[in-house]
C-alpha cells in the first residue's frame, strides 16, 4: 500500500504495510505506522536499510547518500575526499615505501578486513578479534597452538563453528559481547570503565544513550523511538528525491547519536545547539520539515499558530504568535486561509503578501494591548479604539520608526482584513469576532493620501551601460554572466530569466530568433520576444554548456541557468536573489564609472531591474511606438509602459538646452543662444507659449491656443515669422522637401485638370527654395561643430525626438538605438 505525502488525516494501514521499515510492529504506535507507510521500499533498498538490525548502510556508489571510499583494491573504508586513501592503507604504503600514486601496487585486502564481522571459520557465530587474522578469540588460540595461518586453520578438522555470545547490552550497539559472562562488547566495556569514574553515574541510562562503536558506512538507528525512526527515514527520502541534496554520512550519524542522547519521542522535541555547522543544521532542518509535512494538510495546519506554507502550495512560514487577542488571531487565521488560495504559487510573492497583512494586524494587536481590557473583548471595541490605532501609526511615522508608505499600507491592509472578516460572517453571533462594532473599522478618509510618485528615470545612460558591458568578462560564474548579459539584451525581469528552460530559443516564420519565456508577474505564459542573433548565439552557447554537463537529464527538464547547489540533475534554476547578489557583488568591484561630463556615477543605481528600464528607454529613444513598446515590455496597460520611458526633468532640460542652442528661424538664420540663457521662466514660456508643428515650433497665439490645429496661414511654416526649427527636426524637414518635390512632379505630369486647380495644387517654387536654404543652413551649422559637440548634439536630439508628440499623422523618422556592445559583430 502506498500513501502519498501530505495525505493528512488518519491513514489506516495494516502492520504488513511497514514491514520494510520495522522488522516487528510490537510497541510501534499508530503515528509511526502511518509515517512508515509513506516510505518507499525501493528507496530503502537503494539506501541499504536493514529493518532487522535497524541500521542504515548506504552503498558508497549511492548518488546522494554514498561516501568517499579508499582507492585501494577491495578496501571499503571511508577516506578523505582529497586523497581518497584511508589511514590503514596509508600505513601500508609507508611500510612498503610507496607513494600515493602507487596505491594500485598494494595487495588486495582480505574479505574480513572490511569492518567488524564474523569469524573466518565457516558457520562460526562469533566476531573476529583482529582484522588482520579474522578469527574469533577461541579459534585464534587454536590456530596459534597449531602454528598455522588463517587460511590453513579454516580448513583444519579442529576448526569447528561456535555459537555467538549474544548482543551487547548498549542499545545502539550491533556487536556481540566479548565473553560468555559479559554484557558488553570490548569497546563499550572500556567506555563503561571510564564512565563509572563520574559522579552519580546511571548505568541504565548510559545503556540507552551511549553511542555505538563507529563503523564506516553504517548509521545505527537502534535506541531511537519508532516515530523518530520513521520521521528520519521519510524526511531523508524527501530530502533525496525532492530536494536532490547530498547527505553526509558523518552528519547523519552524529544527528542520530544526539537524538538518542536526548531520548526524544519525536523530531519536534530535538534541541539543537546554538552554534552548529551549516551543513549539519541544514540536514536537521530539512529532514524535520519533510517529516512534519508528511502527514500535514491545510485542514490540520490551520489549527497551529505557526503555518508551514508549503502545505498550502507556497513557500516560507506564517506566524500568528504576535497577535495576542484570541478573537483577532482566529480572524487572522480565517482570513489567511481564505486569501492564500487566491495567490499564485509560482513565486513567493503570495506568501509575502499574506505575511505583510499579518504584520499590519499584529500592529493593531499591539495597539489594543494598551487598553485596560487588552482588547480581548471584541464587543467592547469602538471608534475610539480604532482612532487610537490610527494615531499610533501617525506617531510611529513621526518618530521615524515606520515610513509613510508603511503607514498607508498598514491602514489599507487592516481595513481589508476587517472588511473581509465581516463579509465572511465572523462578526455574527457564534463567530470568533461576535459583537464587533461596525464603527471599529477604517474608512477611506482614514487612509492618508499616497504621495505622487516622482518621475522614474531609472534607466542607465548609454556611456555607463557601455562601461558595464565592457566588464562582463570579470564575472567568474559563466551562468551568472550569461544571465546578466541576457538581462541587458532583453530587459526581462530577473525571475523571468531564472526560470528559462534550455529550449527557450525559438524561430518565427521568417527564421528570426525569438525568446520564449513566462511572465510570472502577470501570469502570462509562453510569451515571445524578438531578439537579435547575438543574443540567440548567447542562448545557444549556454544551452550547449548545460546539455554537456547533464547529458542524461531530459531536455525539457533542464534549466538554462542551473544552480550549483542541490542540483544533481540540472533541473533547478538559480534564484532571483542569488542572481541579484552576484550582480551586486560584481558591480561593487568595478572601478569608478564616469558619465560623459566626467562626473562619477552612483553604482547603487546599477541594479538588475535598471536594465529593464534601460531596455525600454533605448527603444523609446529609437522612436518605437508606445503600442509596440507595450508588447515588448509585455504590459497589459499603456500607463505601465509610460512609466518606463518618461524622461526626468533634468535630462529633458539638458536635451532641450542643447537643441535650443542650434535653433534657426524661417530664413535659416541661427539663433545664437547657450544653455545658460534658457532660464526657468523661459522653459515655462516654451511649454505654454509654443506648440509643436510638423517641422519645428510655432508661437502664433491663435494656433498655440488651439493646440496647433488652427493655423491662420494654412501651415505655411516656411513663410511665417512665428516658426522656428532646430536640428532635431532635420529628418522631418528633409522628408518634407522630398514630399514637395514628388508632389510637384506628380502635378506637372497630371492631365485633365484646369489651370487654376493645377496652380493651387502645385507646391510653390518659393517654398521649395526656402526649405532647401533652411536645410543648407542647418547642415552648415552642424559642420561648424567639433566632434565632441556633434556627439553631444546627437545624444540630445535622440532624447528630444524620442519623446516628441506631433499633432498630424505624418510618418516619423525612426532613430537607431545606441549600440551598448560595439565589440560584438553586427
Amino acid at each position: 500500500m502506498t500513501v502519498p505525502l501530505h495525505a493528512g488525516g488518519d491513514v489506516v494501514v495494516s502492520t504488513a504495510d511497514v514491514s520494510h521499515v520495522f522488522a516487528t510492529t510490537d510497541r510501534v504506535g499508530g503515528h509511526a505506522v502511518r509515517l512508515g507507510a509513506l516510505v518507499d521500499p525501493v528507496f530503502l533498498t537503494e539506501a541499504g536499510w536493514d529493518p532487522a538490525s535497524t541500521v542504515l548502510s548506504p552503498p558508497p556508489s549511492h548518488r546522494l547518500l554514498g561516501r568517499q571510499v579508499c582507492r585501494a583494491k577491495q578496501c571499503w573504508t571511508t577516506a578523505p575526499a582529497r586523497s581518497r586513501i584511508c589511514a590503514s592503507c596509508r600505513r601500508r604504503l609507508d611500510r612498503h615505501g610507496l607513494g600515493s600514486d602507487e596505491i594500485d601496487v598494494l595487495a588486495v585486502r582480505t574479505g574480513w578486513s572490511q569492518g567488524p564481522g564474523l569469524c573466518a571459520v565457516t558457520g562460526c557465530g562469533r566476531e573476529w578479534l583482529s582484522s588482520v587474522r579474522g578469527l574469533c578469540g577461541a579459534h585464534l588460540d587454536q590456530a596459534d597452538a597449531l602454528g598455522v595461518g588463517v587460511a590453513e586453520f579454516s580448513l583444519h578438522p579442529a576448526a569447528r563453528p561456535l555459537a555467538g555470545w549474544g548482543p551487547c547490552e548498549v542499545v545502539a550497539c550491533v556487536q556481540q559481547r566479548r565473553h560468555c559472562d559479559g554484557v558488553y562488547c570490548e569497546p563499550h566495556q572500556l567506555r563503561l570503565r571510564r564512565a563509572r569514574r563520574e559522579d552519580r553515574f546511571d548505568e541504565q541510562r548510559w545503556r540507552l544513550t551511549e553511542t555505538p562503536v563507529g563503523r564506516g558506512g553504517q548509521i545505527s538507528f537502534r535506541g531511537l523511538a519508532p516515530v523518530v525512526v520513521a520521521e528520519v527515514l521519510v524526511g531523508l527520502q524527501q530530502r533525496s528525491r525532492v530536494d536532490g541534496v547530498k547527505t553526509k554520512e558523518s552528519d547523519l550519524r552524529r544527528w542520530c547519536n544526539e537524538l538518542r542522547a536526548q531520548q526524544v519521542l519525536t523530531l519536534a522535541d530535538y534541541v539543537m545547539d546554538a552554534v552548529r555547522d551549516p551543513t549539519f543544521q541544514s540536514l536537521c532542518n530539512s529532514v524535520s520539515a519533510h517529516a512534519r509535512r508528511a502527514l500535514a494538510s491545510p485542514e490540520t495546519e490551520i489549527a497551529n499558530n505557526e503555518w508551514d506554507l508549503v502545505v498550502f502550495g507556497h513557500t516560507g512560514t506564517l506566524s500568528f504568535t504576535n497577535i495576542t487577542q484570541p478573537w483577532l488571531r482566529e480572524v487572522a487565521k480565517r482570513w489567511a486561509a481564505d486569501d492564500l488560495p487566491k495567490r499564485r504559487s509560482t513565486a513567493s510573492r503570495g506568501g509575502l503578501a499574506v505575511r505583510h497583512h499579518l504584520g499590519c494586524v499584529a500592529r493593531l494587536s499591539q495597539s489594543l494591548r494598551m487598553r485596560p481590557d487588552r482588547g480581548e473583548v471584541p464587543a467592547d471595541l469602538d471608534r475610539p479604539a480604532m482612532e487610537a490605532f490610527l494615531n499610533r501609526l501617525a506617531y510611529l511615522q513621526g518618530a521615524d520608526k515606520i515610513s509613510a508608505d508603511a503607514r498607508i499600507r498598514a491602514c489599507r491592509e487592516v481595513r481589508s482584513v476587517l472588511s473581509t472578516a465581516r463579509a465572511m460572517g465572523l462578526t455574527r453571533p457564534g463567530g470568533p469576532a461576535a459583537g464587533l462594532g461596525e464603527d471599529f473599522t477604517i474608512g477611506v478618509a482614514d487612509v492618508p493620501n499616497k504621495p505622487e510618485p516622482a518621475e522614474p528615470g531609472r534607466d542607465l545612460p548609454v556611456e555607463i551601460m557601455r562601461q558595464v558591458c565592457a566588464r562582463l568578462d570579470e564575472l567568474r560564474s559563466p551562468v551568472m554572466r550569461c544571465a546578466i548579459e541576457l538581462a541587458i539584451d532583453t530587459g526581462r525581469r530577473p525571475e523571468e530569466l531564472c526560470t528559462l528552460g534550455v529550449d527557450c530559443l525559438a524561430r518565427d516564420g521568417d527564421g528570426a530568433a525569438v525568446l520564449v519565456y513566462d511572465n510570472h508577474k502577470a501570469n502570462r505564459l509562453g510569451r515571445r520576444l524578438p531578439i537579435s542573433e547575438n543574443t540567440a548565439r548567447l542562448l545557444i552557447d549556454q544551452r550547449d554548456y548545460v546539455r554537456a554537463r547533464w547529458p542524461d537529464t531530459p531536455l525539457g527538464e533542464l534549466k538554462l541557468f542551473p544552480t550549483d547547489r542541490r542540483n544533481p540533475d540540472g533541473t533547478k534554476a538559480i534564484t532571483a536573489f542569488s542572481l541579484s547578489f552576484a550582480h551586486r557583488t560584481w558591480v561593487k568591484q568595478m572601478p569608478v564609472l564616469l558619465t560623459t561630463n566626467g562626473v562619477e556615477f552612483d553604482k547603487a543605481k546599477i541594479v538588475l531591474y535598471a536594465y529593464r528600464h534601460t531596455y525600454a528607454q533605448r527603444h523609446a529613444d529609437a522612436g518605437v511606438g508606445i503600442d509596440v513598446l507595450r508588447e515588448l515590455m509585455d504590459h497589459r496597460k499603456l500607463d505601465a509602459t509610460k512609466a518606463y520611458y518618461r524622461v526626468g526633468e533634468n535630462r529633458r532640460r539638458e536635451a532641450v538646452d542643447r537643441v535650443a542652442a542650434m535653433q534657426f528661424d524661417r530664413h535659416g538664420n541661427r539663433i545664437w543662444r547657450t544653455a545658460q540663457q534658457l532660464l526657468d521662466s523661459e522653459h515655462t514660456r516654451r511649454a505654454i507659449g509654443e506648440v509643436a508643428v510638423p517641422f519645428g515650433i510655432c508661437a502664433e497665439p491663435s494656433n498655440v491656443q488651439a493646440g496647433g490645429n488652427a493655423c491662420p496661414f494654412r501651415f505655411r511654416c516656411a513663410g511665417c515669422d512665428h516658426f522656428r526649427t532646430d536640428v532635431s527636426y532635420l529628418p522631418d524637414l528633409q522628408a518634407y522637401l522630398d514630399d514637395l518635390l514628388r508632389n510637384r512632379e506628380r502635378v506637372l505630369a497630371a492631365t485633365g485638370i484646369d489651370e487654376w486647380a493645377r496652380t493651387e495644387a502645385m507646391p510653390s517654387q518659393d517654398e521649395i527654395a526656402r526649405v532647401r536654404r533652411l536645410l543648407a543652413r542647418v547642415h552648415t551649422g552642424l559642420d561648424d561643430l567639433t566632434n565632441d559637440e556633434r556627439a553631444h548634439i546627437d545624444v540630445a536630439v535622440a532624447a528630444v525626438r524620442g519623446h516628441r508628440s506631433v499633432m498630424i499623422g505624418m510618418p516619423r523618422v525612426r532613430q537607431v538605438a545606441p549600440d551598448l556592445r560595439p565589440e560584438r559583430p553586427a
